[in-house]
């Protein structure tokens, strides 16, 4: 009866994980490698002993969490005894397989170490998955039930007889219940819990060992509540007191487990104790039916079949297949949880990349003040102020398609101190709002930064330069995914600062009513994102540590400048266009993690353009010597992961 209701623990934790068919993006990862048990067993279990191939243990047919989050990200995966990358075997523990398992299955233990002993050296790209323990407490489990109930047969049997004789029969006893039950001595409860806590240690180890060859994406699942499984429950019914047993022996293993992963990088951490007990809270929520009957009428789901179900739509409403083991809909929504969790990591690189359109925004009003003092003689003092509106588009990569929209204004003081001599300062204050069909569906920012400026022309020569820098709030960061027919929304909020400075230098060729010329320009600018995490505490639930990203900007162009007379008007058209190469643009990883469980990750994700190129126009209208208003347009083309359009309205006043 134990061993049933721990096998059903260990195939439930592999339920808990979710995935499509088809990939949502392209895979972050080389490569696929499972370890573990029957929850991600492909097809092992029944080559060696015989079954039709194929069959898993669930509904079959069907796939396990981690087949789906293979498939998901297109990448190949089969039984190792068909020449194949997935070494889990069904019945196989972490250190103790379950009593009677088939002879040749080997122990979590033996996979890891027999790949790492053929693959010393690892992919460092490639995804490995890591599930085990169920088997475990499976035997030590059936261990200690099977020496309570000896207990109670012996006490009973030897009752009155000489201490030789008694100590004898006692002996026969236990080896008979040991026997029959599959395990090589009968086990306390304290024993069992000691052995459960050492296999949960020796995982947390080969873990280590795999991290320690070069693995930095390692998918550990912990395991379920097995005291909540249906055998678990019938059990409990005629034997009051095994339920909590499983209960208490799953958070133990969970625990020493957590406790080796503490601190641990490369390691995806996936609470399936806690989605299970969401999912059986609430299974209308996430389209299941049925959490206390099993969808098959075989005794095991290896066995399961389309013809064995207990009625024709099971596979896809129930959330047990054989009392222990998931069905494959409720392996397919443990697989999206796993996806959720991968695709945040990946996106959260945008917080940071957002505000680098508002720090072009500000660059962009700054410049357009200085190369307006260029085409007047008059000093003294002006105030301008101008207002824009910017849409950058980004492309589906490890996101998908994406706009991010910009609103901001700038206000500033100028004073041209000599006709070669300005100086400046200028204020900036914006909201951005951050759209997506995609997993970070959502978040609003609220940027103010400053700035100091100055420029120095001198004949048809000049050079300019500003810095600055200022603070970002983040508001309303909304992840949005699905489980099966529910869409869960998680959300956070965080802070974050900016620095930025630049220096352009250009000449001009003809005079003032037609010249050209080119430019350069070098710019840098920082976005640093605060960590934080997400509110809710729930099995999906994420944290995500500060991150920055900066920016080396080189660019190279040529401007247009041109005086029209329009009556009492003077009429300023302008044009630019530029080459612009970030020496320090790449995908970015945010290290991320679960705020319910140990382990952290980092996968690169956005990868932002190094190349583009940019354009200007616009008009400035001067109302005689004080007042002076201006339309333009600016855009970025030509690159392959994001583009942007933006207009501005300005006004300038002089004293």
């Amino acid at each position: 009866m134990a061993k049933r209701i721990v096998g059903a623990c260990a195939l439930m934790a592999a339920a808990a994980l979710p995935a499509t068919a088809q990939a949502a993006a392209p895979s972050p990862f080389t490569g696929i490698t499972v370890f573990g048990d029957s929850l991600s067993d492909g097809g092992n279990f029944a080559l060696l002993t015989g079954l039709p191939a194929g069959q898993r243990f669930t509904t079959n047919p069907g796939l396990t969490t981690i087949e789906n989050v293979a498939a998901y990200y297109g990448l190949p995966l089969g039984a190792s005894l068909a020449g194949g990358t997935n070494y889990a075997f069904g019945s196989a523990g972490v250190t103790t397989n379950s009593p009677g398992a088939p002879a040749g299955i080997p122990t979590e233990t033996q996979q890891i170490t027999a790949y790492l002993a053929a693959h010393p050296l690892l992919d460092s790209n490639r995804l490995y998955s890591v599930w085990g323990g169920a088997n475990d407490i499976f035997y030590h489990g059936t261990a200690a039930a099977a020496g309570q109930v000896a207990a109670q047969i012996t006490a009973a049997a030897t009752a009155g007889l000489p201490p030789e004789q008694a100590a004898a029969l006692t002996a026969s006893i236990d080896a008979a219940i040991a026997r029959l039950e599959g395990v090589a001595a009968l086990e306390t409860p304290q024993q069992a819990t000691s052995a459960i806590a050492s296999a949960a240690t020796q995982e947390g180890m080969l873990i280590g060992s795999l991290n320690h060859a070069g693995a930095r994406y390692v998918l550990v699942f912990n395991l379920p509540d097995i005291g909540r499984t249906p055998e678990a429950t019938a059990n409990d019914a005629s034997v009051p007191g095994v339920a909590a047993s499983l209960t208490g022996l799953s958070k133990t293993f969970n625990a020493t487990l957590d406790g080796t992963l503490l601190g641990r990088t490369g390691v995806i951490p996936v609470n399936t104790f806690a989605f299970l007990d969401e999912v059986l809270d609430d299974p209308a929520l996430f389209g299941i039916v049925n959490t206390t009957v099993p969808a098959c009428t075989t005794s095991s789901s290896i066995l399961c079949t389309p013809q064995t179900l207990v009625a024709a739509n099971a596979a896809s409403s129930y959330l047990f297949a054989d009392g222990v083991h998931p069905t494959t809909y409720a392996h397919a929504i443990l697989a999206q949880l796993v996806e959720s969790e991968i695709t945040a990591g990946q996106q959260a690189s945008l917080l940071a990349e957002a505000p680098l359109v508002t720090l072009e925004s500000e660059r962009n009003a700054v410049g357009r003040q200085l190369l307006q003092e260029q085409m007047s003689d008059q000093t003294g003092i002006r105030l301008f102020t101008t207002g824009g509106f910017a849409r950058e588009t980004f492309s589906d990569q490890a996101i998908r398609p994406a706009d991010h929209d910009d609103w901001l204004i700038t206000a500033g003081l100028i004073d041209r101190i000599t006709p070669e001599l300005t100086i400046g300062i200028a204020g900036t204050g914006g909201t951005q709002h951050q759209t997506m069909n995609a997993q970070l569906r959502h978040f609003h920012t609220i940027s103010y930064m400053g700035s100091l400026f100055a420029q120095y022309a001198r004949g048809p020569a000049y050079m300019s330069a500003s810095a600055g820098g200022g603070g970002l709030s983040y508001r309303d960061i909304q992840r949005s995914f699905a489980l099966g027919p529910a869409t869960r929304i998680e959300q956070g909020s965080t802070k974050g600062s900016t620095v930025s400075a630049n220096v352009t230098a250009g000449f001009w060729f003809g005079d003032r009513s037609l010249r050209a010329g080119p430019f350069v320009s070098g710019i840098y600018e920082r976005v640093h994102v605060d960590g934080y995490g997400e509110v809710s505490g729930d099995s999906s639930a994420m944290r995500f540590a500060g991150q920055t990203r900066k920016a080396m900007i080189g660019e190279a162009g040529v401007r247009l400048q041109a005086s029209l007379p329009a009556g009492s008007v003077e009429l300023r058209p302008y044009a630019e266009a530029a080459y612009a190469h970030d020496d320090a643009a790449h995908a970015r990883g945010v290290l991320t993690g679960l705020t319910t469980m140990n382990g952290e990750f980092a996968i690169p994700g956005y990868a932002p353009d190094r190349n583009w190129g940019e354009a200007q126009i616009g008009v400035d209208a001067v109302f005689g010597p004080r007042v002076t208003a201006s339309l333009g347009y600016q855009g970025r083309f030509a690159g392959k992961s994001s583009a942007y359009n933006g207009a501005n309205v300005g006004l300038r006043f002089s004293f």
